[in-house]
């Protein structure tokens, strides 16, 4: 059966605790919250070709906040091994647990820290991103005076450790 409760005023939880259910229970509604969900997930490294691409990882974390549509991740991931000879295209983080909506604009921008990376000449920082409707991150450089590009293998040198922090916020499909 289905309850409701209708009130006028505030709410008091002196338990402290709302329940959703373990599969969303959705709603037409803008203005009604029908979902929330913490968990992990498992960031992995590749490119848009792989290739021979051999990695090993010292630290491979990654957490997720769902609030209704929106959703933030965040990242840590260190390697003791990175090779690649044949790898090819744009750097990837793959296994996020939720597919990003089609939005005007075409991507959702995060913070990004990263180490032993080769930015392009003039690109003085990187970002990630998750372009619409997508399930993987990829990391952008920028900087003043040039326009935004993703980085690629020549971004991430093979026999080079690398150690990604991020997080970033996007609006699910679902």
């Amino acid at each position: 059966s289905t309850r409701q409760l209708t009130m006028t005023g505030g709410i008091d939880l002196q338990g402290g605790l709302i329940q959703f259910p373990a599969t969303q229970n959705a709603s037409g509604d803008a203005n009604v919250l029908d979902d929330y969900e913490e968990g992990t997930w498992t960031p992995v490294f590749t490119f848009a070709t792989p290739g021979n691409l051999s990695v090993v990882y010292s630290t491979q974390v990654g957490n997720y906040l769902k609030v209704g549509k929106w959703v933030t991740l965040q990242f840590n991931v260190s390697t003791s091994t990175f090779t690649h000879t044949t790898a090819s295209g744009n750097f990837q983080i793959t296994g996020v647990p939720f597919t990003s909506n089609t939005q005007t604009g075409g991507t959702h921008i995060g913070v990004l820290s990263i180490s032993n990376a080769n930015l392009s000449t003039g690109y003085t920082y990187a970002n990630v991103k998750i372009a619409s409707n997508a399930v993987l991150l990829t990391c952008l450089e920028a900087g003043d005076s040039v326009g935004n590009q993703d980085m690629t293998t020549a971004g991430f040198p093979t026999a080079t450790n690398h150690q990604l922090l991020g997080s970033i916020t996007y609006q699910t499909s679902a």
